[in-house]
């Protein structure tokens, strides 16, 4: 078949990650979700994050962000930091289902920062509709089954006023074949790599994600494809 054949999604509810399982050793989740934030910072994931931003924010100075599965809460300070360069006032409220998660980029957070953390389902958020400016889900949305997804991304359309974004990895043999590289020869942390290894193969395609976000019904799609096996959908929604 060859490495660039197509990969069919491999998605079982009965093989988690490990950073979804309740109760992990706290050690051991830390350096997980630090490794995520450097290999976001190193592979891209934080200036895909950054160039959705600036497209959806425009040049808007005051606006509201809730971070979908925000893990670590990098993308978020991140955020912060890259507003006040630009003299923006944003407020970043971190979503995420694992309570333990929370802690960990709460302590992360210098204190005085603009960014509140809330234990919430991405499926069903706490937050009226047309509650925030906008609705960001940055390597997340392959933990979800496609009908879980698809929730997911209209619970994110119902709650973002001005507009979402999704940023994902890529799913194909490619991605798998040079993740299992890193994971083997540079990156060995076992929790990073059992997940890693899990994530591109949950992962959607191009294709999938685009007919996801048009079932979810977002306005104005656009899609763009970035480096190192992610991608990212993006909706700006009308303004009343």
């Amino acid at each position: 078949m060859g490495i660039l054949a197509p990969m069919q999604r491999q998605f079982s509810d009965a093989e988690p990650e490990l950073m979804d399982l309740p109760s992990q050793d706290e050690a051991a989740l830390r350096s997980d979700l630090e490794n995520i934030a450097r290999l976001n910072r190193t592979f891209g994931g934080r200036k895909a994050v950054e160039i959705i931003f600036h497209k959806l924010a425009d040049k808007t100075k005051q606006l509201v962000l809730v971070d979908l599965a925000s893990g670590y809460g990098d993308h978020g300070r991140n955020l912060l930091q890259r507003a006040r360069e630009r003299s923006r006032d944003i407020t970043i409220v971190a979503v995420d289902v694992q309570f333990q998660t929370l802690q960990i980029a709460r302590s992360a957070t210098p204190p005085g920062q603009k960014m509140f953390f809330i234990q919430a389902d991405a499926r069903q958020l706490p937050f009226r509709t047309r509650g925030a400016d906008l609705v960001f889900c940055s390597l997340a949305l392959h933990h979800f089954a496609e009908n879980d997804a698809l929730t997911v991304l209209r619970e994110m359309g119902r709650v973002g006023r001005r507009g979402t974004a999704c940023v994902d990895l890529v799913r194909s043999r490619l991605a798998a074949f040079c993740i299992w590289l890193l994971t083997t020869f540079i990156i060995r942390d076992p929790m990073v790599r059992h997940d890693a290894r899990l994530s591109v193969r949950r992962a959607f395609t191009g294709r999938e994600m685009k007919s996801l976000a048009n079932r979810a019904g977002w306005p104005n799609l656009k899609q763009i494809k970035f480096f190192w096996f992610q991608q990212a959908v993006m909706a700006r929604a009308s303004q009343d």
